[in-house]
């Protein structure tokens, strides 16, 4: 069983899932949009996922963060 965090929210997010979020994060401010390409295909070849952001301000998933 993997474990858990539970977010704000109630959500439960695994170990995975915030490596390959964490992982993502770190390429994003070292390299911009080409670091986070490069931080999808890292956590792809491991098995984590990708991470997909979207551009809608109003997405509460994944709304861009403010800078």
């Amino acid at each position: 069983m993997t474990p858990t965090r539970t977010t704000s929210k109630g959500t439960a997010v695994s170990f995975r899932e915030r490596l390959a979020r964490t992982l993502h994060a770190v390429g994003l401010r070292i390299a911009g949009e080409r670091g986070g390409r490069a931080a999808n295909v890292l956590t792809g070849l491991l098995g984590l996922g990708r991470i997909e952001l979207c551009a809608n301000p109003a997405c509460t998933d994944c709304a861009p963060l403010s800078t």
